[in-house]
């Protein structure tokens, strides 16, 4: 069974699938849980006059997070802990994987479809990329 799974999550309905998965697998196997949610940044140019565009807040960002933490130890896992991460938007996949290897994890667990909004931190080539590059398993969840 696994012993540390990283599990990404954004701030839609669809990450309650996600986290139920993460459950499931998490109390069979007595895991640590890292819950991981990715700010997405945004750098913009307007005429020479740069800046960033922040899809949330940092407080939105931590609330996803400790709601993230909350369901899943309701559902029996006694080992987790919630992390937030901010980036730019094409970054994604590397804060990812660098949680997953700062965490030394041996699964990886995130939603495989754009969702909309603030999903769009876990799009389609977010879950492809660190599905091909990850050095553990990875679990994505439809």
């Amino acid at each position: 069974m696994y012993q540390r799974i990283l599990v990404a999550v954004d701030s839609t309905p669809e990450a309650d699938e996600v986290l139920a998965h993460t459950a499931r697998l998490a109390v069979a196997g007595e895991a640590a849980v890292r819950v991981l949610h990715v700010q997405a940044l945004d750098v913009v140019d307007g005429g020479g006059v740069g800046g960033v565009v922040e899809d949330e807040t940092a407080d939105a960002a931590v609330k996803v997070v400790t709601s993230a933490v909350d369901t899943l130890k309701a559902a029996g896992v006694s080992n987790v802990e919630g992390w937030t991460e901010e980036t730019v938007r094409g970054d994604i996949p590397n804060a990812v994987l660098d949680q997953a290897r700062t965490f030394d994890a041996d699964l990886v667990v995130l939603g495989a479809r754009r969702h909309g909004g603030v999903a769009s931190l876990f799009l389609g080539s977010v879950s492809d990329t660190v599905a091909h590059r990850s050095a553990c398993p990875v679990l994505l969840i439809p």
